[in-house]
């Protein structure tokens, strides 16, 4: 039997979100942006079972107007985001939805670029780099680490 609609969502740039539900109610919300969909499923099924309520989008855009959807708006504890994505990349994702919320929300940016300019960006608004392949307990480490900040 499903658990209580907590309101976590996954949005999709090419349709609408599917609510799903969750058996206990998550006092944490993570946002996770990747535009791999095997990807992005897995990493929404290791934040549920972290204990993180979670907005799951295959875009920026995608995941800035599930927010707006929300009412009232809520103010995730940690953003996780891959770096390419279609339309705005991670960073520009990261500082639009801190504007959105008008906080300094913490993120992480999973990559496979090890690049200069992405380097610069994320020292520049203070995001943890992750280079892919990332472990699970890594991985959850610097998110639970990263959420009691918030």
């Amino acid at each position: 039997m499903p658990g209580p609609d907590t309101g976590a969502q996954r949005i999709n740039g090419n349709g609408p979100p599917t609510r799903m539900t969750l058996d206990t109610a998550p006092d944490r919300l993570a946002i996770m942006i990747d535009d791999d969909a095997i990807i992005l499923t897995g990493m929404e099924m290791m934040l549920d079972s972290w204990g993180y309520g979670v907005i799951a989008a295959d875009t920026g855009a995608g995941a800035l107007a599930a927010l707006r959807a929300r009412s009232p708006l809520p103010t995730p504890c940690v953003i996780i985001s891959d770096y390419r994505l279609h339309g705005l990349s991670g960073v520009e994702t990261v500082r639009a939805i801190r504007a959105l919320c008008g906080a300094s929300v913490p993120a992480i940016i999973l990559t496979g670029d090890a690049g200069a300019d992405l380097v610069a960006a994320a020292q520049s608004d203070g995001l943890t780099v992750l280079h892919k392949p990332v472990a699970p307990a890594e991985l959850r480490t610097h998110i639970d680490r990263l959420a009691g900040q918030g």
